[in-house]
C-alpha cells in the first residue's frame, strides 16, 4: 500500500472512531499529570483517538527511517557499481590509475578480485550487457583485434595502452598516407615505424622507401623483406648498402648462406660474386656464404686461393669438399656448408 493511502485510511479511521465513541458517551475525563498539579480534561472520545495518533506518528517515524536506510543502501549500491564499471574499463584499456575502493564489503572483495586479473576481449560478437559505455568499448576493442582502425578518443586509453599501439598498427595497414606520416615523425616507436616501412615496401613505393631507410631500426624480418625487393628487382641496393643492412641486423652464418641461395636465381654471376666478396670482407660470418658462391660457380681456383689464407685446421668442411671434388667425387655442396 502506498504511504499516502495509508494516511488517508488512518485519518478516516480516527474520525470514525472519534465520532463513534462520542456517540456512546459525550462525557469528559480528567488526566492528572504525574509529579505536577496540572491536569488535562478532554472528552472521552479524544482520549480514545490520542493513542491511535501516537501510534500513527511512531509508524511514520519508522517508515521514514526505513526509507532513509533503503535510500542510503541504494546510493551505496549505485556508487559501488559505478566504481566497478570504471575499474573494468580501466583494466580493459590498461590504464595506470589509482584503484578506487567500493564502500560495501562484497563489492570491495569483488574489486580486489578483478584487480588481480588481466581482462581481454573474446573472439566473436559480444553479447550486450545493457551498460552502454562498456558495451560500446567492448565492441570497439573487438573490431580493433580483428584488424580494424577504430576511434578510441572517447575512452582516452593513454599512449602506453597495448590497444592504442594495435590501433596505430591497424591504421598503418589501412592507410598508406598515415604510414608515411608515421615515418616522418619521431614520436612513434620503432615497431610502428617498421610496420609503416613494411607497408610502403608491400606497395612498392621505391622512392619513399629510399627516403626513409635512415629512419628505421631494422630487424631480421624487415631486412629480409627489404632484400626481397632486391630479389624481385624492385629496388636497387649497392653492395655496401646490403652489407651495412646485414651487419645492422646481425646476420649469422646461416642467414648469409640463405641470402646467397636466394640471390642465386636473380643475380648475374659477376654481381653475385662481387656482392659476397664485399660481404665477406666486411663480416667474417659471411665467409662461408662467399665460399658457397665460389664453389657453386665452379670458381675452384679462386676458392683454393682464398682458403690458403686460413690455417689448415679451419674451414674443414670446405677443404673436405674440395678434396673430394679433386678425387672425382661429387656431393651436394649444401651438405658441407649447412650445419
Amino acid at each position: 500500500m502506498k504511504f499516502k493511502y495509508y494516511i488517508v485510511a488512518l485519518f478516516v479511521f480516527i474520525v470514525l472512531l472519534g465520532l463513534y465513541v462520542y456517540s456512546l458517551s459525550g462525557a469528559s475525563f480528567t488526566f492528572m499529570i504525574p509529579f505536577s498539579t496540572q491536569s488535562i480534561t478532554l472528552p472521552v472520545a479524544v482520549w480514545f483517538v490520542v493513542p491511535v495518533i501516537v501510534f500513527f506518528l511512531i509508524v511514520i517515524f519508522l517508515e521514514i527511517g526505513g526509507s532513509y536506510r533503503m535510500w542510503r543502501k541504494r546510493t551505496k549500491y549505485k556508487h559501488d557499481y559505478k566504481i566497478l564499471l570504471e575499474q573494468i574499463e580501466n583494466q580493459l584499456l590498461s590504464k595506470d590509475v589509482p584503484l578506487k575502493q567500493p564502500t560495501m564489503n562484497r563489492y570491495k572483495s569483488l574489486s580486489i578480485l578483478l584487480g588481480n586479473l588481466t581482462l581481454d576481449i573474446k573472439e566473436g560478437i559480444a553479447l550486450k550487457s545493457g551498460e552502454t559505455r562498456l558495451d560500446e568499448l567492448i565492441e570497439l576493442l573487438g573490431d580493433l583485434k580483428r584488424g580494424e582502425y577504430v576511434n578510441l578518443k572517447k575512452f582516452n586509453p593513454g599512449e602506453k595502452s597495448p590497444f592504442m599501439n594495435q590501433n596505430i598498427l591497424n591504421q598503418i595497414h589501412s592507410d598508406e598516407k598515415f604510414a608515411t606520416e608515421v615515418l616522418k615523425k619521431s614520436s612513434y616507436d620503432e615497431e610502428s615505424k617498421r610496420e609503416a616501412f613494411k607497408k610502403l615496401l608491400n606497395r612498392g613505393e621505391t622512392k619513399t622507401i629510399k627516403q626513409f631507410i635512415g629512419e628505421i631500426k631494422f630487424n631480421k624480418e624487415l631486412a629480409n623483406e627489404m632484400l626481397g625487393m632486391c630479389y624481385a628487382n624492385k629496388i636497387n641496393f649497392s653492395n655496401d648498402e646490403i652489407a651495412k643492412l646485414c651487419t645492422e641486423v646481425k646476420y649469422s652464418k646461416e642467414d648469409y648462406l640463405h641470402l646467397a641461395q636466394r640471390l642465386k636465381e636473380c643475380y648475374e654471376p659477376a654481381a653475385w660474386v662481387g656482392l659476397f666478396e664485399n660481404l665477406a670482407n666486411q663480416d667474417e660470418l659471411a665467409e662461408i656464404a662467399y665460399f658457397y658462391v665460389l664453389l657453386e660457380l665452379e670458381m675452384i681456383d679462386e676458392a683454393k686461393e682464398r682458403l690458403n689464407a686460413y690455417p689448415q685446421n679451419e674451414l674443414l668442411k670446405v677443404r673436405a669438399y674440395l678434396d673430394l671434388k679433386d678425387s672425382g667425387k661429387k656431393y651436394p655442396l649444401e651438405l658441407f656448408l649447412l650445419d
